[in-house]
């Protein structure tokens, strides 16, 4: 894939290819990393039956082929993830733990290949091109999804794979993530005001934590804001993420290029 339109000072964009993947499916974005802007669509891939990596990994790269893509790519992965080998993957199964992602992508990267935890692409995606960090030197980035990722970022500097949506809940049983993500308000029918007061449990415990001074909110539960605002207490300050759907391929693309 390659573009030949330039911007307003007559350079061609830099661009980078992100990846995130889920527990439903993938989404895959071009993008010029220098302003965030998304090149094209971005693409939206429903997994079939199977989560495992030998049926995934096919449909990544049939994708990847029809876009003809040659150069970097960020993958956000739902899990720990350390120098490209994923430690965890508690929502796709352990198979993936000792799937060749890198080398099943080597042919479209060019060999600049770049994998971290989603919740992390997410993180870095808001800081970058998003709200971003202004002057707060401890930033907790909560992403409500299938579970809830959790992100910090201390004096402008990411702490990978925290993973504290992982942790016990301290009153309800269970790990936090069982009861504030998204597929838990789905599973459980519950209302944004009851959802908010179990999210607030969550809130208190990751606050008490981490010390930060600002928390960002992302996920689809956002468009829900402005009830929930008022339902939610915190010592930081609390705002809603910036960015939509493109946050975590373009927070991947971006630490791809960065690497590159």
């Amino acid at each position: 894939m390659r573009f030949s339109q330039t911007n307003e000072w007559g350079l061609e964009p830099v661009l980078a290819l992100g990846i995130d993947l889920g527990g439903s499916g993938f989404r895959i974005g071009c993008f010029d990393v220098d302003s965030g802007e998304l090149h094209g669509s971005l693409l939206t891939h429903q997994h079939g039956a199977s989560l495992h990596p030998e049926h995934v990994l096919p449909s990544l790269v049939n994708v990847l082929g029809s876009m003809r893509w040659c150069g970097p790519i960020g993958m956000g992965f739902p899990g720990a993830v350390e120098g490209n080998q994923i430690l965890t993957a508690p929502n796709l199964g352990e198979a993936w733990c000792t799937a060749p992602i890198e080398e099943t992508l080597r042919p479209f990267s060019n060999g600049q290949f770049v994998m971290v935890n989603d919740a992390d692409a997410v993180a870095e995606g808001e800081r970058v091109f998003g709200h971003g960090h202004d002057h707060h030197d401890c930033v907790l980035t909560l992403t409500v999804g299938t579970g809830l990722g959790t992100t910090v970022h201390k004096h402008g500097r990411m702490v990978p794979n925290l993973e504290y949506g992982r942790w016990p809940h301290p009153s309800r049983g269970g790990l936090l993530e069982e009861h504030l993500s998204g597929r838990a308000r789905t599973r459980e029918g519950l209302s944004i005001e009851a959802w908010c007061e179990r999210f607030q449990e969550g809130l208190d415990v990751l606050e008490n934590e981490v010390q930060p001074t600002l928390i960002i909110v992302y996920g689809g539960i956002m468009e829900h804001w402005s009830v929930m605002e008022p339902l939610l207490n915190t010592r930081a300050t609390l705002v809603p993420a910036q960015l939509t759907s493109t946050a975590g391929p373009l927070g991947a693309a971006w630490l791809a290029r960065q690497q590159a």
